[in-house]
């Protein structure tokens, strides 16, 4: 009897896990569809900028204003694959890298890794887990220097 209830607590826990991941996913901004390549590219250095003011911030968020970031941040880190869609790599006036189209699936793989930090630091401030919010502004942080180190024009 005991491991028959482990095993249904540990389902539950699992399909709970699944169905809250689920909620906190996004889908990307269906107005990218619609962009220039030039917009694109000014939206994405947006949105970059907008991330990078946000992380200088987030340590001394909590509470509403903590999720608020984590969910900007989600967003902004669902929505770059589409801002660098093929149209924007003869861009000029940008530091984006060629070997962003090169190698586009590890590149868009950073941002995939980056948006889970940013799911993690939006459940660490909803329940208010100060170490564990500030362990996933450092993942985001690391995710954020990685992706610079390897496709960003110094």
């Amino acid at each position: 009897m005991p491991f028959r209830r482990l095993i249904a607590t540990a389902v539950a826990g699992a399909l709970v896990a699944a169905l809250s991941f689920t909620a906190v996913a996004q889908d990307v901004d269906p107005a990218i569809a619609g962009m220039t390549a030039q917009q694109k590219v000014d939206a994405r250095e947006a949105a970059m900028k907008q991330n990078g003011g946000l992380m200088k911030n987030a340590g001394g968020l909590t509470g509403a204003d903590a999720v608020a970031a984590a969910d900007t941040m989600i967003q902004n880190f669902t929505n770059f694959p589409a801002l660098f869609s093929d149209d924007t790599s003869a861009v000029g006036g940008n530091k984006a890298l060629p070997e962003i189209w090169a190698s586009f699936d590890a590149f868009t793989a950073i941002f995939a890794k980056a948006a889970d930090g940013a799911m993690a630091m939006k459940v660490a401030a909803e329940s208010g887990d100060a170490a564990a919010y500030g362990a996933a502004l450092k993942t985001i942080g690391a995710t954020c220097g990685e992706c610079h180190q390897m496709y960003r024009a110094k």
